[in-house]
């Protein structure tokens, strides 16, 4: 009879154990992140990670991540240049628009960094790049930089030096 008892105990309470309703909350906010900044190491002392790119590469493309749910319209995702992890210089290191686009029914979209062959001078310049969002998505807070690299060849050695 024991036996029974327990039995019958143990059911009850694996039936009504599996029956309690779970309202778990549903995160439902909106970010954009750099894919780079997910899947790489962050440069020591840093939250960004660093990608080096040659000066003769001429287009540099970042995916960026919107973390939510796809959206019925295309989205305009704000980035900016970061001065203090800067030192190439717009117009001569690297030319880039400040915008993205996230293709509607889409979870990712490119960031395009054009990079002009300066020659060989030798040396490298650094561009640090932010996600800013926009007024409906903004940028993850542990994901949102991402700085380049740019080396440049050093220049042939001169005959006779």
């Amino acid at each position: 009879m024991k036996k029974i008892f327990s039995l019958l105990t143990l059911a009850l309470v694996l039936v009504f154990s599996s029956c309690i309703e779970q309202n778990y909350p549903l995160w439902e906010g909106a970010l954009v992140e750099f894919d780079d900044a997910v899947n790489r190491n962050p440069v020591a002392g840093q939250k960004y990670p660093r990608i080096t790119v040659a000066n003769t590469v001429g287009a540099v493309s970042l995916q960026v991540n919107l973390v939510a749910a796809q959206r019925s319209a295309d989205e305009t995702i704000n980035y900016s240049v970061v001065a203090e992890g800067t030192t190439a210089v717009s117009g001569t290191d690297f030319t880039t628009s400040g915008t993205l686009v996230i293709p509607a029914n889409s979870s990712t979209g490119t960031l395009t960094v054009t990079i002009p062959n300066t020659g060989a001078i030798g040396g490298s310049v650094d561009l640090l790049l932010q996600l800013d969002g926009n007024a409906n998505i903004s940028s993850s807070e542990n994901y949102n930089q991402v700085q380049l690299r740019i080396t440049r060849p050093n220049p042939p050695a001169e005959e006779g030096a």
